[in-house]
């Protein structure tokens, strides 16, 4: 009876003891109030995009409007709320050195509330399996001062306009939607779930269609023709048609033809 007693009861504390350690912890990480800002995390097949609202804490002289980026850019000592959704399947946001995780899911809106400390770049992860591409889902996650952070973002506004718009950057644009899976040159990308793109126009006269016609298909209608060897459906996301606006695809089209073999 006292071995009983002792093995149900030892348990018993140690269960209590972590639970009233960690209550407060868990409720401050979710506390999204007094977030000095917030920034917008998309996961899709198979890349992260990080878009930065012009937030009072950080604005200079003049309004800027949403920046996207492929990295995660965080001023230290500040409180973060990071909204978390997925365009595609399920994925699962991961920092290790940020110590917690929080999965992005299709139609939903997840926030993730941290305070960075550390100044420094650290791995950021998908920990979900998502698909073929999901070992590639990859990205980093920088910390910098607040003074480093205003100076980057403001650079960042001059130089990168929103991906929505059709004048933002190519590379920046193909980086992030293509460059997961593809091997570029131009782009500096090493991707192998997909077919290189660097012989573009090989690949055009084997599917006997024009070049610009056949990246454009390629793009929103990834099942009409497979390349040899990669003749496997369903890989692609068939997506982009649709989460692309036409501006974007014209300059991911006009990107490819331009820089093509």
């Amino acid at each position: 009876n006292l071995l009983e007693f002792a093995w149900t009861l030892i348990p018993t504390v140690m269960v209590l003891t972590m639970t009233a350690l960690a209550v407060p912890k868990l409720s401050y990480i979710n506390d999204t109030s007094n977030a000095e800002m917030t920034i917008h995390v998309k996961g899709q097949q198979w890349a992260w995009t990080f878009a930065y609202p012009d937030t009072p804490a950080f604005q200079t002289n003049e309004k800027k409007p949403l920046q996207v980026s492929e990295t995660l850019t965080i001023p230290a000592g500040t409180k973060v709320k990071l909204d978390l959704e997925a365009v595609d399947v399920i994925h699962s946001f991961w920092v290790p050195q940020f110590g917690q995780k929080q999965d992005a899911v299709p139609g939903q809106v997840f926030p993730l509330v941290i305070t960075p400390t550390r100044l420094g770049t650290y791995p950021l992860i998908c920990t979900e399996l998502c698909g073929l591409g999901h070992a590639l889902m990859r990205s980093r996650a920088i910390v910098m001062t607040p003074d480093e952070y205003e100076s980057w973002y403001a650079g960042s506004a001059a130089a990168e306009p929103s991906s929505g718009s059709a004048t933002a950057s190519p590379v920046a644009l193909f980086t992030t939607t293509c460059g997961g899976c593809h091997a570029f040159a131009p782009a500096k990308t090493v991707g192998q779930a997909g077919p290189s793109l660097g012989d573009l126009a090989a690949h055009a006269a084997a599917a006997g269609q024009p070049l610009e016609e056949y990246v454009r298909q390629s793009i929103v209608d990834p099942e009409a023709y497979l390349t040899p060897g990669y003749a496997v459906g369903g890989v692609m996301p068939a997506t982009y048609g649709t989460q692309l606006t036409a501006d974007q695809i014209s300059l991911l089209v006009q990107y490819l033809v331009e820089n093509s073999n």
